[in-house]
């Protein structure tokens, strides 16, 4: 598993995420599903609560508790990446 330490990593790997054609087809996810399968691959889960649509993940030894109800549609490239900066980098 790569190591996520900066912002551009997580970049990097969505991009990947986006574009490997192993993954089952991200279209039959939903939202959250796509959300929880990224963060899945590259973050530890901390916390994994699956009635609800936060997810708890490591990021730089921090804990960060991300609402994914709040989250732009994960396909969408510049909103999704800016609002998951904006959880992050806040």
């Amino acid at each position: 598993m790569k190591t996520i330490q900066v912002f551009d990593d997580i970049q990097q790997v969505y991009v990947e995420f986006l574009q490997n054609k192993a993954y089952p087809k991200l279209e039959s996810l939903s939202n959250w599903g796509k959300n929880r399968f990224f963060f899945s691959q590259y973050f530890r889960l901390i916390e994994d609560w699956h009635h609800t649509e936060q997810i708890v993940i490591e990021f730089n030894q921090q804990y960060y508790s991300l609402d994914t109800g709040n989250a732009p549609d994960f396909m969408d490239q510049e909103k999704y990446m800016a609002w998951l900066m904006a959880e992050l980098l806040a």
